[in-house]
């Protein structure tokens, strides 16, 4: 049974990612990326059109010729799909901070405009995705376990590098490579690191009491890597 929800947690999990398949005409496209090395996806549409939408409509067209811009310059880290999909995030909240900053913002007024989208980013997909890995699973813990140590470090793809580790209280997954500190040094705006790891806070929080989670200070925060530490719960 662990088993399958693990695999079922995949399969939920790749619908937050750059291969859902949602209908095209949920999602209408403002931009052109005929220039990408992999399809934009409905899925990416719809992670542009929801930080588009968090815009004033005057400043939507330069968000869009800005998220071009942005993509055009990332095509040589545009490893495979993954990897682009992560990239149209980062563009996505560059974009709009820049963008922000035209309108007369200071940098940190800005950033927290971007941080209303980014804290609800796929927010309802993410937690039915823990939700029914809640309910399909005999041991929630195991079956996020198993996810974890045989798909986790691939679903985030080559710019990520990931470690996992078995403790003898529960599993730690480490990320020693941060594929979104890396575009945002690319692009000076290490300043929004933070903003990815409060995104972290929505599947977090949808934890059940079965799995006891614990995040010491990442990366973005001054630590030396982003350490996820999942222990048993009551």
């Amino acid at each position: 049974m662990e088993e399958e929800a693990a695999s079922l947690f995949g399969r939920c999990s790749s619908l937050c990612g750059s291969g859902a398949r949602i209908s095209a005409a949920l999602c209408p496209r403002r931009a052109s990326m005929d220039f990408l090395p992999y399809p934009f996806t409905s899925a990416d549409r719809l992670t542009v059109r929801h930080f588009r939408k968090s815009l004033p409509k005057p400043l939507r067209a330069d968000f869009d010729a800005s998220v071009e811009a942005v993509m055009m310059a990332e095509r040589s880290f545009s490893t495979d799909q993954v990897t682009q999909g992560h990239l149209i995030i980062g563009a996505c909240v560059v974009s709009a901070h820049r963008i922000w900053m035209r309108h007369h913002l200071d940098p940190e007024s800005a950033k927290a405009k971007v941080a209303v989208p980014m804290r609800s980013l796929w927010k309802r997909s993410l937690r039915i995705m823990m939700r029914m890995l809640s309910f399909f699973s005999k041991d929630e813990f195991e079956a996020l376990r198993r996810y974890t140590k045989e798909r986790g470090a691939r679903a985030f793809g080559p710019s990520f590098k990931i470690e996992y580790l078995e403790t003898d209280e529960g599993f730690v997954s480490e990320v020693h490579r941060c594929g979104y500190s890396s575009f945002l040094m690319r692009h000076d705006a290490t300043l929004l690191l933070d903003l990815f790891c409060e995104w972290d806070r929505i599947w977090i929080d949808a934890l059940s009491r079965k799995v006891s989670f614990h995040r010491p200070p990442t990366q973005a925060h001054g630590g030396r890597t982003c350490r996820f530490e999942f222990r048993r719960g009551s």
